[in-house]
């Protein structure tokens, strides 16, 4: 007779998050305004919306909290991806002699 096997606990599989259909462009005028969830903001940022979401957690960027979700407005979209937006680099023009 053999000793019964241990088993691992069951993890919990979390259910993929919802993202709505037909979402304004956040730099539209209409979309500025909108809220997005991390995950639907991640359509346009240059960051994954479990990224975004740790973010938000660590308070990093700006987000709008609306007692029990995070949200982020077009404008802060806008925002995050100007911030992180790497620009080309100018060469120095040559001083005169």
């Amino acid at each position: 007779m053999t000793a019964p096997q241990a088993t691992a606990p069951k993890r919990r599989k979390r259910p993929a998050p919802k993202i709505r259909e037909n979402l304004p462009a956040p730099q539209t005028e209409e979309g500025l305004l909108f809220t997005y969830t991390p995950y639907e903001a991640a359509r346009w940022a240059p960051f994954s919306g479990r990224t975004i979401a740790d973010m938000i957690a660590r308070r990093e960027i700006d987000y709008v909290f609306n007692g029990r979700d995070n949200y982020l407005t077009g404008a802060q979209i806008v925002a995050l991806v100007e911030r992180y937006t790497i620009k080309p680099f100018a060469k120095p023009s040559r001083a005169a002699a």
